[in-house]
Parts: structure tokens; sequence; C-alpha cells
């Protein structure tokens, strides 16, 4: 098995994390460090550290969705001390963690598993799955102004792909509109970068479905654990 498989399907980190810290030096088979991700290893009788811990097969996998409240950021820790998206799934196994992420102000559903194979799966490009948002976002849109982000639009850090776009409804001042959005890449801040480009910043930003997982009546801060059913469902995008 290759080792950042065998590591990812550990539950300690997700398959990318595991390449980037092989490439770092914080691994080890059989007490020598590995620089190169790919290394095959045979499972029944190498040892193998992670960041001098030791990797031991995992036994249940755990798959979860979160309603992110806004104000609370995706990493496992900060520095500063602010609240993260680890302190409202607190009471669960410490080696599950977020598949991918959302900014500091966006809400809405968010991933957790300690399945590598499940994360890298869901965010490899190559899957083009979808993630759909409501946007609350200023001003009233034009037509051509949502076609353009049908067509893609160019941000910072690229061009994007094309959007599925629907207008909900303008506030009848029209200072606000509300639409559904719909990408499949993850470009930093991508949803709130594209409005941007077409002059219309977000006020506020959900993402309410990520392929066939609705995010549906969970409350800001809860979380559940997702079926056999809907796993399989996001396995087979």
């Amino acid at each position: 098995m290759r080792l950042e498989k065998y590591i990812a399907t550990s539950g300690i980190a997700s398959r990318r994390s595991v390449k980037k810290s092989i490439l770092a030096g914080a691994v080890t088979v059989n007490g020598e460090p590995v620089l190169v991700p790919g290394h095959p290893i045979d499972v029944e009788t190498d040892s193998v550290a992670f960041k001098g811990k030791p990797v031991e097969p995992l036994t249940e996998h755990i798959y979860l969705m979160l309603n992110k409240p806004a104000g609370c950021i995706t990493t496992r820790s900060d520095e500063r001390g602010r609240p993260t998206v680890m302190d409202l799934v607190a009471d669960l196994p410490d080696t599950i963690y977020p598949v991918g992420r959302l900014d500091l102000e966006t809400e809405g559903i968010l991933l957790f598993t300690n399945d590598g194979d499940f994360a890298y799966r869901l965010l490899h490009p190559s899957h083009e799955i979808d993630k759909t948002y409501l946007a609350w976002v200023q001003g009233s849109l034009s037509d051509g102004a949502i076609q353009r982000l049908r067509r893609g639009v160019t941000i910072p850090s690229g061009t994007t792909a094309p959007a599925k776009i629907t207008r909900l409804k303008t506030s009848k001042n029209g200072k606000s509109t509300q639409l559904k959005v719909a990408i499949h890449e993850g470009k930093k801040r991508q949803v709130r970068m594209m409005f941007k480009a077409v002059g219309h910043p977000v006020i506020r930003l959900k993402r309410i479905q990520i392929g066939t997982l609705k995010l549906g009546r969970l409350a800001s801060g809860a979380y559940r654990l997702l079926t056999s059913e809907e796993v399989s469902a996001l396995l087979m995008l």
C-alpha cells in the first residue's frame, strides 16, 4: 500500500495533508525518514510513524456533517484563541478532521471524517462535485452580471469554471439580491471573489448542499452522523 494512503486510512489526516508531511520529513518507516510520497509499505511488517507517533490501522470510520456558524474558523486549533469548528465536535474522537473548509464568516454544511480516502475523493477536483450555496449580495444583479458568472470570471486565484446561478429574489428597495450558486471548484473564498468581480460584494453566504447531501433543518452549530446510504451516495459521485 502507498504510504500516504495507509496513514490517511488510519484517520490521522487527509491524504493531501499527509503528502505535505512526508515532503517535510515528518513520516518515518521502520525508523527511517521517507521523503517521497507513494513509497510502498508492507502493512503487515512495516512500522510507520507520523510526527513521532505510531500509525495504527483504523477499525471504525466516522462521517458527519456540521452546520457551521459564522465567526468560527475551519482549523483544528488557532494560535489566537478564536473559536474553531473542532470546539463544536469536541465530544467526538479527536481523529476526525474537516473535509475542506469554509471561511470565517461563511455558514452551512461542513463535513468531518477520519477516513482519508473519503476526504480525498470529495476534495479532488477531478471529481467535480457540486457545492451549492445561498448568497445574499449587495445591489440588484443585472442579467449581464449573472451571465458573466455563468461563463466564469477572473479572480485573484485564476479564472473560475462556469457556475450555476439562480436568482431567487431581490429586495424591494433593490439594495440586496439572494441567489443560489453551485460550483465544483474550491478556490480560496471563491464565491465571495466571484461576486466581487462583478461588483456585488457578498453580505451573507451559506453552503446548503454538497453533492447529494443537503443541510436540511440541522440547527446552526449542531452536527449529525451521516447514514451509510448518504456516505455511499457521496462516494458514487
